[in-house]
Protein backbone atom coordinates (compact mmCIF):
# COMPACT_ATOMS: atom_id res chain seq x y z
CA UNK A 1 0.00 0.00 0.00
CA UNK A 2 2.83 2.41 0.69
CA UNK A 3 3.91 2.03 -2.95
CA UNK A 4 0.44 3.08 -4.07
CA UNK A 5 0.55 6.17 -1.87
CA UNK A 6 4.01 7.09 -3.15
CA UNK A 7 2.84 6.64 -6.75
CA UNK A 8 -0.21 8.78 -6.04
CA UNK A 9 1.93 11.58 -4.66
CA UNK A 10 4.29 11.49 -7.66
CA UNK A 11 1.47 11.39 -10.18
CA UNK A 12 -0.43 14.29 -8.67
CA UNK A 13 2.65 16.47 -8.74
CA UNK A 14 3.22 15.99 -12.48
CA UNK A 15 3.26 19.29 -14.36
CA UNK A 16 1.08 19.86 -17.37
CA UNK A 17 -1.57 17.46 -16.14
CA UNK A 18 -4.82 17.61 -14.23
CA UNK A 19 -5.43 15.18 -11.41
CA UNK A 20 -8.59 14.58 -9.45
CA UNK A 21 -7.95 12.83 -6.13
CA UNK A 22 -10.91 11.14 -4.45
CA UNK A 23 -10.29 10.32 -0.79
CA UNK A 24 -12.79 8.30 1.19
CA UNK A 25 -12.92 5.56 3.83
CA UNK A 26 -13.60 1.86 3.27
CA UNK A 27 -16.61 1.98 5.61
CA UNK A 28 -18.07 4.81 3.48
CA UNK A 29 -17.55 3.21 0.04
CA UNK A 30 -21.26 3.41 -0.71
CA UNK A 31 -20.82 7.20 -0.75
CA UNK A 32 -17.97 7.31 -3.28
CA UNK A 33 -18.63 10.28 -5.56
CA UNK A 34 -20.64 9.11 -8.58
CA UNK A 35 -18.99 11.57 -10.99
CA UNK A 36 -15.63 9.78 -11.05
CA UNK A 37 -16.73 7.76 -14.08
CA UNK A 38 -18.11 10.81 -15.91
CA UNK A 39 -15.55 13.64 -15.67
CA UNK A 40 -13.12 14.04 -18.56
CA UNK A 41 -9.68 15.51 -19.29
CA UNK A 42 -8.16 14.52 -15.97
CA UNK A 43 -6.47 11.59 -14.29
CA UNK A 44 -8.45 10.16 -11.40
CA UNK A 45 -6.92 8.66 -8.28
CA UNK A 46 -8.70 6.98 -5.38
CA UNK A 47 -7.40 6.59 -1.88
CA UNK A 48 -8.92 5.21 1.30
CA UNK A 49 -7.75 6.67 4.59
CA UNK A 50 -8.19 3.50 6.61
CA UNK A 51 -5.91 1.43 4.37
CA UNK A 52 -3.58 4.37 3.51
CA UNK A 53 -3.43 6.70 6.55
CA UNK A 54 -0.64 8.75 4.94
CA UNK A 55 -3.16 10.13 2.45
CA UNK A 56 -5.18 11.71 5.26
CA UNK A 57 -2.16 13.50 6.63
CA UNK A 58 -0.64 14.47 3.28
CA UNK A 59 -3.84 16.10 2.00
CA UNK A 60 -5.14 17.37 5.36
CA UNK A 61 -8.37 15.40 5.09
CA UNK A 62 -10.78 16.17 7.93
CA UNK A 63 -13.96 14.60 6.47
CA UNK A 64 -14.70 11.97 3.89
CA UNK A 65 -15.27 11.88 1.09
CA UNK A 66 -12.94 14.62 -0.10
CA UNK A 67 -12.29 15.48 -3.73
CA UNK A 68 -9.22 17.54 -4.65
CA UNK A 69 -8.40 18.97 -8.08
CA UNK A 70 -4.75 19.55 -8.93
CA UNK A 71 -3.46 21.50 -11.93
CA UNK A 72 0.25 21.47 -12.70
CA UNK A 73 0.89 19.90 -9.31
CA UNK A 74 -0.96 22.59 -7.34
CA UNK A 75 -4.25 22.19 -5.53
CA UNK A 76 -6.80 24.48 -7.18
CA UNK A 77 -10.10 23.24 -5.73
CA UNK A 78 -11.32 21.07 -2.87
CA UNK A 79 -14.76 19.64 -2.13
CA UNK A 80 -15.51 18.08 1.25
CA UNK A 81 -18.33 15.76 2.23
CA UNK A 82 -21.09 16.94 4.50
CA UNK A 83 -22.15 15.59 7.86
CA UNK A 84 -24.03 12.86 5.99
CA UNK A 85 -20.65 11.70 4.58
CA UNK A 86 -21.63 12.46 0.97
CA UNK A 87 -20.29 14.91 -1.60
CA UNK A 88 -23.07 17.20 -2.74
CA UNK A 89 -21.52 18.51 -5.95
CA UNK A 90 -22.63 18.19 -9.52
CA UNK A 91 -20.47 16.72 -12.26
CA UNK A 92 -20.70 19.91 -14.33
CA UNK A 93 -19.28 21.97 -11.43
CA UNK A 94 -16.23 19.72 -11.22
CA UNK A 95 -15.89 19.52 -15.01
CA UNK A 96 -16.01 23.33 -15.29
CA UNK A 97 -13.21 23.58 -12.74
CA UNK A 98 -11.17 21.00 -14.68
CA UNK A 99 -11.66 22.85 -17.96
CA UNK A 100 -11.33 26.45 -16.74
CA UNK A 101 -8.98 26.76 -13.77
Amino acid sequence: MKGLVFFLFLSVSAYGQNALVHINAEFNKSNDWYGLTIVQNTKIYNGYIDSNPAIKKKYNVVRVPTLILFKDGQEVERWVGGLDMKLHIKVNEVQNNIDNK
